[in-house]
């Protein structure tokens, strides 16, 4: 039974699913014999006629990447061909093509000897490249935003306490390939009023945890769920500088829960919207002298939105 070509989607809006198999049917129909197959390059034990990896990135997934390595070229030898999508290009096309263009060069480089004369394909601008194939592609991002969500429980003068808003910041590494993220953030908060005349209170917060991301390919949009663990330091400061026996700090640990939607999902600069449910597992008491103690709550929510760069 003739031995299939073994394509291995290393990013791109969709890795399983309608449009990988897309993909696989147009590379099987341009292929022939044992077609093609969806599946990891690095699996031993079973006979390929030739491993390929192919990515979808850059703005809009417009930039397609194909590396092929032929069973019967020179060991260490890896076609690479690229290539520019334009922004009306269909999705499901970029596909198909990714599946032609992993077809003709395993087709064009089986079993052909190693040559310094730039013949066949490598006339036609494929050029031959490292041994190994690049390593899984890991996206570095930073992000940074306003903030608005749940302050104080009641405020020193027995009355509802008020919502905090301040900044963000948060750095990002994401495996495009699984989906996995880990996250760094921190935070600075200040209440939105006064709990009682001439009182300040400020948050700073810290965090980390990660999650798992999804594209939403008809929106261009990446929709992150994330948890991280959180501490939270809580300041209350008199106006008056000379009343400095007056301040107050609070402390608490707990957890935070998210839903981050991230448009456009491969832009160099993009929008990112976060809604965050947290639950504070331990906390302190606020207490300021001679004032009486403020309460932090026990749980809540927190809104935010920003601007994402792409590191790298």
């Amino acid at each position: 039974m003739p031995a299939p070509i073994v394509v291995d989607i290393a990013s791109g809006p969709a890795v399983h699913g309608e449009l990988p198999a897309l993909l696989i049917e147009a590379c099987s129909r341009a292929a022939g014999g044992g077609g093609c197959a969806l599946g990891d390059p690095k699996r031993a034990g079973t006979p390929v006629r030739a491993l390929a990896v192919v990515w979808l990135d850059g703005p809009d997934y417009r930039r397609l990447r194909v590396d092929v390595a032929s069973v019967g070229a020179p060991e260490g030898t890896l076609w690479s061909r690229e290539i520019e999508f334009r922004e009306e290009d269909p999705v499901p096309d970029r596909y198909r093509t990714a599946g032609l263009l992993v077809a003709a060069l395993a087709s064009e480089r089986a079993g052909a000897p190693a040559s310094p004369e730039p013949t066949g394909a490598a006339a036609a601008g494929i050029e031959p490249a490292a041994a190994a194939p690049p390593p899984r592609p890991l996206g570095w991002f930073l992000a940074a935003g306003g903030l608005v969500g749940n302050g104080l429980d009641r405020g020193p003068a027995g009355v509802v306490g008020p919502a905090r808003a301040g900044a963000w910041v948060m750095a990002t590494a994401l495996d495009r390939r699984s989906g996995f993220f880990g996250t760094l953030s921190a935070s600075y908060a200040t209440a939105l009023r006064e709990p009682a005349p001439g009182l300040s209170v400020q948050w700073l917060a810290l965090g980390g945890g990660g999650g798992i991301a999804a594209p939403i390919a008809p929106l261009d949009a990446l929709v992150r769920a994330r948890i991280e663990a959180a501490a939270d330091w809580v300041i209350a400061s008199p106006g008056d500088p000379k009343k400095p026996e007056e301040t107050g700090h609070g402390w608490a640990i707990g957890t935070r829960t998210a839903i981050d939607l991230v448009w456009p999902a491969e832009g160099s600069v993009a929008l990112l919207g976060s809604a965050e449910a947290f639950v504070r597992i331990h906390q302190t008491d606020l207490r300021v002298r001679p004032k009486p103690e403020a309460t932090l709550p026990k749980g809540g929510v927190t809104g935010m939105l920003g601007v994402q760069l792409r590191l790298r």
